[in-house]
């Protein structure tokens, strides 16, 4: 993979994007979300896909950062 591939397939999230966007933009978040946070899987960890990154999180006891740091792969 070249660098500037690698650029390309980088998405910057932020606390206001919507779990839709991020998941439309980065299929492969849905299993990082279920492995990393339990999120997404059954009606007791589902989310609505129009909320927010920090609503979820915020719902869900999950720190707004550590959360994003896992949807952009920085963590």
């Amino acid at each position: 993979m070249t660098e500037n591939s690698k650029t390309q397939n980088l998405h910057r999230f932020t606390a206001q994007t919507t779990m839709l966007e991020a998941l439309t933009a980065d299929p492969s978040l849905g299993m990082v979300l279920m492995r990393d946070f339990h999120l997404g899987g059954c009606s007791h960890c589902g989310f609505d896909p129009h909320d927010s990154i920090e609503n979820v999180a915020s719902q869900n006891g999950i720190p707004t950062e550590r959360l994003l740091a896992a949807l952009n792969r920085t963590a």
